[in-house]
């Protein structure tokens, strides 16, 4: 059994310590030894991604360089980082006390900016657990 921080399928970290290992041995051995596989290329753009995507969705607001209100409004309702506003919804940001359609406005545009959009469903992103 192979446990990893969620960043990466433990499946993969096998795969990846396996080819750690035989870049070691292959050092020693001062043989070479090639590797054909367009599977792994591609896990290995994908977890670039999902790497970068965790890295952006673990910003707090604090960073994004909001305005008063909308950063008010935003700390109220207990959203501290970009992983927890791009879970609501649009409608539901509109219910906070004194939030508005310029506040919405900016905040759509700063998500657009990262790439992010308004009612992301981490968990089927398999970003569900971001504390790491």
């Amino acid at each position: 059994e192979v446990a990893t921080d969620g960043t990466i399928h433990p499946e993969d970290a096998v795969k990846q310590a396996s080819r750690i290992l035989i870049q070691h041995l292959m050092i020693i051995t001062d043989e070479n030894i090639t590797f054909d596989n367009k599977e792994d290329k591609k896990e290995d753009v994908v977890d670039e991604h999902v790497l970068q995507l965790r890295k952006v969705l673990k910003t707090p607001l604090e960073d994004l360089d909001l305005s008063v209100r909308a950063f008010n409004c935003l700390k109220a309702a207990k959203i501290n980082s970009l992983s927890e506003l791009v879970q609501y919804e649009q409608e539901d940001l509109m219910k906070f006390r004194n939030f508005g359609q310029k506040s919405l406005s900016e905040i759509e545009q700063v998500l657009t900016e990262r790439g992010l959009s308004f009612g992301m469903d981490l968990n089927k992103l398999g970003l569900d657990n971001l504390d790491n």
